[in-house]
């Protein structure tokens, strides 16, 4: 798993930041790997696979934690980035069903791989007057194919709820945030319709992400 440094998609992530965050079309707004946005009032930018279904898959793999700096903000440390990272992927695994109750140590057939990356990351700096601020992006992929399937993506300000003006990395306010969007994302998948096709019957995958999630939307 790579829980720090730069990650080696960075570029795209940033591309795709701009994407999320760009104008506002009539038309289907697609990303750049043909997933389409779902239209909606929360907060972020959802985008899903116009036919493939994640409910389809049985278990769930965080196979990356990655973080991308922003052009003039210096890298943390090793060990706290490697902090971050372990702390990501255990509050996603907390505020997933699906990551909770079916993660797995590796890549299967039935698995999808989910990425979580902080992009543009930037801390606060002597005289700044604000917290630092990110772009956090969640990618469900098949992990077979490497094919995206879900993307989300939330640019936020780092979490406020500390009275510390610590210059630089502050881990508190890190962890507050993608908390925070976490729950977002959450909902958001909510709103997303279960549909499990059977398409994935031949690789011997029986949908278990789609029964946990309609279980959670009844509960």
């Amino acid at each position: 798993m790579n829980r720090a440094g730069l990650l080696p998609r960075a570029a795209a992530l940033l591309g795709l930041g701009a994407l999320l965050f760009g104008c506002a079309s009539r038309e289907p707004q697609r990303d750049s790997s043909g997933l389409v946005k779902v239209v909606s009032r929360k907060p972020g930018n959802l985008f899903v696979h116009p036919s493939r279904s994640i409910d389809d898959y049985d278990d769930v793999w965080i196979s990356e934690v990655g973080i991308a700096y922003a052009p003039k903000q210096p890298p943390m440390s090793e060990e706290d980035a490697k902090a971050v990272g372990k702390m990501v992927h255990d509050l996603a695994s907390e505020k997933f069903p699906v990551v909770g109750q079916l993660a797995v140590p590796g890549p299967g057939p039935c698995t999808l791989t989910l990425g979580v990356h902080l992009v543009a990351l930037e801390f606060p700096h002597a005289g700044a007057h604000n917290n630092g601020s990110g772009t956090i992006v969640l990618e469900f992929q098949d992990a077979q194919t490497g094919d995206p399937l879900v993307r989300y993506g939330q640019r936020r300000e780092l979490g406020t709820r500390t009275a510390s003006k610590k210059i630089g990395p502050d881990l508190e306010r890190i962890e507050q945030t993608v908390e925070s969007v976490l729950e977002d994302v959450g909902q958001r998948l909510r709103d997303v319709p279960v549909k499990q096709t059977g398409a994935l019957a031949g690789r011997g995958c029986s949908g278990k992400i789609g029964a946990v999630r309609r279980q959670a939307r009844t509960s």
